[in-house]
């Protein structure tokens, strides 16, 4: 039991006030009765009840010490203290960005950051029942150390010293922090623990940070050029190469480089250089190569004719606070080629037309070269991508890329299938999807109608695709050793030759047996590239990556910047090898960013009133007494 008021028992002085009252009270009364009362009071006596009066006497003395004694009480406000001891707890959490790795005079932000978490603990253990949390805000927030005690402040500081070890690979990552989920995170502790301050740790200023403590660790005289974007637009069959520059902090000119290797199939590269005066942490855009009507915010600094190209370096040469933006690779700028023979001894305009749509379609990618054989002439087994044999089939398949058989009428040796008897009907017969295949995408199988095919008799290894009745009519084969698709049935007794599914078909094959390595050469950090091949094994090699791939799609998940190489093999027997540049996202270049608000956690909330308050009980005891205090009065008489 506590007291509020401890100086309330000075009221026990009544107890003596009360006992000096008794003593000098007289113990008799000067009473004119009558001469019966005394009668009256003799026979009480007589009736043994005079030891009544007596304990009477005693009651209501001691009525009058506990009465005394209760208001005493009441005055020094007694309480019964809860039994919970009171902790203090902080949650740390460390922005592990890639905007952390700016440096002021050799101490990244990040490291700056460790040494005053570090600061942090130390004082907080200096404090009985502290507990500390420390998180590292990745893109996927993770606790390095949760809800450690003083016993554990070793543990803790040999954490913290390890995470600016230089001898192990950065914490920061590249890219982006996800700060909120960070301090969702935190709600682990704050949500169930009081007396618990979260203080982050950011180069981020926050006008409305809350009830979260930040702390910044950028400096007043931080400052960054860089370079933010490089794009090839093209337009007219050339490329203006742009390049976003922006410097934030100060208002200077950057000197930008830009070296364009392989210009137009040219061994050289072009070297170009341009001033840009960058004010007001502004984005400036200029542009190598010609000029055109849409080019608005687009200022071209010199104009070349750039219609291919291997490779775009550029970069710029400051002693800014932040490097990791101060170079962009750009690749793209030299399609793959696809050399595709036709041939046929009744060469079929439909087949032309679709090989036409085929070029366009795969022109952003490809550099489509299309060769018809001529019916007389012997046609080619070797040295192309694809080859289309419509009625006319190879004596040798060939065997460096992938083979459509067009209406077969015999069978090549090697192929790996035989053909029935043909079959013919007076209407039009409408086919039966399959098995789901790639090549059937957006393909209606039952839209599609013949009216004479060679049946499929025997197949093994292949997939049917479309089948008239029980007879397989079109089929495909992927193997390492083999890629062929056959359609045993003329597009001159089809109604295929005329419809959206022909080119969509063959559309289809190309990505099925030819797929893009990559749809893009520019990745961000944290993306997830899906590469696809050409050839059984696929190598990828770059920053911490260098790995080896046999199923496909292959996955690779791209936590690092810089360039990246994918090397391949296709039956053709020549190496594909194929650039991409994974970059850290522009925003994260803004090294003295400001945010509006910051997302708070949920806190816990203590209960009142967790000490027991007497006064209460007191109260009730005090007006209990006080009645019997009263009610002992009233029986004097009696």
């Amino acid at each position: 039991m506590s007291w509020l008021t401890p100086l309330g028992f000075l009221g026990l002085i009544g107890l003596i006030v009360l006992i000096l009252i008794y003593i000098i009270k007289p113990n008799y009364q000067n009473k004119i009765i009558s001469s019966t009362f005394v009668w009256k009071l003799s026979l009480k006596y007589k009736k043994n009840k005079i030891p009544l009066n007596k304990l009477r006497s005693i009651l209501l003395f001691l009525c009058q010490v506990l009465v005394i004694t209760t208001a005493a009480f009441v005055l020094a406000q007694p309480f019964i203290s809860s039994d919970k001891v009171e902790s203090e707890r902080k949650v740390l959490i460390l922005d592990t960005s890639v905007s952390m790795m700016a440096e002021t005079g050799n101490v990244t932000r990040f490291e700056k950051a460790v040494q005053e978490a570090k600061k942090e603990v130390t004082d907080l253990f200096e404090k009985e029942n502290a507990e500390i949390s420390i998180i590292l805000a990745d893109t996927t927030p993770t606790f390095l150390v949760q809800r450690a005690g003083v016993d554990a402040k070793s543990q803790v500081m040999d954490a913290l010293d390890e995470l600016i070890d230089p001898a192990n690979k950065s914490v920061c990552s590249y890219g982006t922090s996800d700060i909120k989920a960070a301090i969702k995170l935190s709600e682990e502790i704050t949500a169930y623990a009081e007396n618990t301050q979260v203080v982050l740790y950011t180069d981020v200023d926050y006008i409305d940070p809350g009830e979260v403590v930040v702390r910044s660790v950028k400096d007043i005289n931080d400052w960054n050029a860089a370079i933010l974007d490089v794009r090839a637009v093209s337009d007219e069959n050339a490329y203006r190469i742009e390049i976003d520059v922006a410097c934030y902090g100060k208002n200077r000119s950057i000197r930008v480089m830009c070296d364009i290797a392989g210009v137009n199939e040219e061994l050289t590269t072009l070297n170009l250089v341009a001033d840009v005066n960058c004010d007001n942490d502004a984005v400036q855009t200029i542009a190598f190569g010609k000029s055109r009507e849409d080019s608005v915010g687009a200022e071209i600094v010199e104009e070349v004719d750039i219609y291919t190209f291997d490779h775009v370096y550029v970069r710029i040469e400051e002693n800014d606070s932040f490097d990791m933006d101060n170079s962009f690779y750009l690749y793209g700028g030299k399609k793959q080629p696809l050399k595709i023979q036709y041939a046929s001894t009744t060469p079929n305009n439909y087949f032309s037309s679709a090989l036409m749509v085929l070029r366009n379609q795969l022109s952003y990618r490809w550099d489509v070269e299309i060769v018809q054989v001529d019916p007389e002439a012997e046609p080619a087994t070797e040295g192309f991508d694809f080859y289309i044999f419509e009625h006319q089939m190879p004596k040798i398949m060939p065997t460096d890329g992938v083979v459509l058989l067009a209406n077969p009428t015999e069978v090549p040796t090697s192929a790996g299938f035989r053909l029935g008897a043909i079959q013919g009907f007076h209407n039009e017969t409408p086919l039966v999807a399959g098995e789901h295949h790639p090549i059937m995408n957006r393909v209606t199988a039952e839209a599609i109608t013949v009216t004479r095919y060679f049946p499929i008799t025997s197949a093994d290894g292949f997939t049917t695709l479309m089948s008239c009745g029980n007879d397989p009519v079109f089929i495909a084969k992927n193997d390492p050793d083999q890629k062929l698709a056959i359609m045993s049935f003329s597009l001159n007794f089809s109604n295929l030759a005329v419809m959206m599914e022909f080119p969509m078909i063959m559309y289809n094959m190309v990505e099925y047996y030819m797929p893009s390595t990559v749809t893009t050469h520019i990745f961000d950090v944290g993306e997830t590239v899906s590469l696809g091949a050409r050839s059984e094994t696929l190598f990828v090699t770059g920053p911490y990556v260098d790995e080896t791939f046999t199923e496909f799609p292959a996955t690779v998940q791209l936590e690092t910047p810089g360039v990246y190489t994918v090397t391949q093999t296709p039956l053709s027997g020549v190496e594909i090898v194929e650039n991409f540049y994974v970059r850290i996202p522009a925003a994260e270049s803004n090294i003295l960013s400001v945010e509006d608000a910051l997302e708070n956690p949920v806190f816990y909330v203590a209960e009142d009133n967790t000490d027991l308050d007497l006064l209460l009980y007191l109260a009730i005891a005090l007006v209990a007494l006080l009645f019997a205090e009263w009610w002992l009065h009233t029986r004097e008489q009696y």
